[in-house]
Formats: structure tokens, sequence, C-alpha cells
């Protein structure tokens, strides 16, 4: 079990991902009404492109949120990045002796992220990203992703707000822990199930656990590293916010607070 150290915040599309994304859209959409959607448009006349930073705890919805936005900003070519993608390979975290906090700053080529917003602003078209897979729990070796020159680029994951300086607008999901860790262990659940028939995926040696023995398992990790992250490095980050969104348990918006 030592090299199960922590989940990914994204594996695929689970029947908890479609049940928050239903009930994020709609309300999304209204978000962007209510002003949202007149800030990008504005930061898009102004200079383009805009590059969109959401941040928050693992299992909070950024990647759900990111999606709900890119259907309610039709009218512009929208990219939406992971920084899952740069996080460093496995092996370069075994050699550096940080396999435990992987998801952690320190685990993340920062640099490699700048110098992609880099290429974003001088409009190169052949800017991309690593690819990652969650399935491997792993950077995919050689494969990268053309992002060319969109309109929008959200860059989501727990650190996107650490690169605050070179976003233009900075967005940040907030929730009570009880419910982050709900939406976290019935997400791991979900996935060893989606594991059950696929022996390479790194979830397969989960798949046969009874429901309530998951539940411990991702309780565990949580608390092992999840929480310690989100305690010392993903909270504060939203001191940097332009928006922060708070959550109610149902993955609906409870409430909108603008600092910029």
């Amino acid at each position: 079990m030592a090299r199960y150290r922590q989940c990914p915040p994204a594996a695929g599309t689970s029947a908890l991902h479609l049940r928050s994304r239903s009930v994020e859209s709609g309300e999304v959409t209204s978000l962007l009404e209510s002003g949202l959607g007149e800030r990008v448009t504005r930061l898009h006349a102004r200079s383009a492109p805009v590059v969109i930073g959401i941040a928050g705890s693992v299992a909070v919805g950024k990647s759900t949120f990111a999606a709900a936005l890119v259907e309610g900003l039709k009218e512009f070519q929208v990219e939406v990045v992971g920084t899952d993608g740069f996080l460093y390979p496995n092996a370069v975290l075994a050699e550096r002796r940080i396999e435990s906090r992987k998801g952690f700053p320190e685990s993340y080529d920062a640099n490699a992220v700048v110098a992609f917003i880099d290429a974003l602003r001088n409009g190169d078209d052949s800017a991309s990203v690593p690819v990652y897979s969650h399935t491997a729990y792993d950077v995919v070796a050689g494969e990268r992703r053309i992002i060319g020159s969109p309109d929008v680029c959200i860059i989501e994951g727990v650190n996107a707000l650490q690169f605050a300086d070179h976003l233009d607008l900075a967005i940040y999901l907030d929730a009570d822990e009880a419910d982050l860790i709900n939406w976290y262990a019935t997400r791991f659940s979900e996935i060893c199930d989606a594991a059950i028939d696929d022996p390479t995926s790194f979830y397969s040696g989960w798949s046969l656990f009874p429901e309530s023995e998951r539940r411990e398992m991702a309780e565990s990790f949580w608390y092992g590293i999840n929480h310690p992250n989100l305690l010392e490095y993903i909270a504060p980050s939203a001191e940097h916010a332009d928006l922060v969104v708070h959550k109610a348990h149902d993955h609906s918006i409870a409430s909108v607070e603008w600092r910029a």
C-alpha cells in the first residue's frame, strides 16, 4: 500500500461528476449573467487571451466548474488546462524522495507553468502542455497537447492561484471540509468501480474492496495528505482570488464573493 499515496484530482467521468455538473451548469450560467461574463468580455477586449485560474481543494469540483464555464462562454474559443500535467513524473518524485508530497507545491514544475502562460501571452500557436494520465497516475512521457492561441484559457488545479501574478482572473472554489471528504471518498469508490476490469489502472488494486473499506481508505488518504495540503497551501491561496465561490453539500453555489 505504500505507493498508493494520493488519488489524483480527477479520473474520468463518474456518476458523481455528472451529478455535480447538472447542479452547477445552470448556476454557473447565472453567475456569468450576473457579472462574470461581462468581466471576461472586458478582459478579452483589453488583451487576449484571457487567462483564468481556478483553484480549490481536491474534490471541490474545479474541472466541473471549468467545464460549465466553457459551456457558458460560447462566444469565445476556450481551452481548459489542468495543472496535473505539470506534475513531475513519478520517477522524478521518487528520485527526490517526495512521492508522498505529490500534489504539494514542490511536486509541480512551476517554471513550466509560467513558460506556458508566457507562450500564450506571446500568441505562440504551438503553445502546448504535458499530458497526465489519471489511469496510470503519471505524466505521459513524450506526449503533449497543443493549446495554440485561444480567446480564453482556463487553468485549473489545486495550485492554480500560486500563479496569480500571471492570471487575468483568479477564482477560488470553497466548501466545508466535511463535504470535501464525502465527495472525495465517493469519487474514490466510483473510480475503483471503473477500474475493476482494467488491470492497468492505478486503482485496480482497490477495486475488489467493499465500499465501506474504500471510504475508510479514502479518509485515511485525506487526513494524511489532502488535509495538510489544503490547510498549508491551498486554502491560503484564496487570498489571491478575485472571486470566491462557496459550494453547498450538494455542489450548488451557496454564496459568491467578489474581492477585486
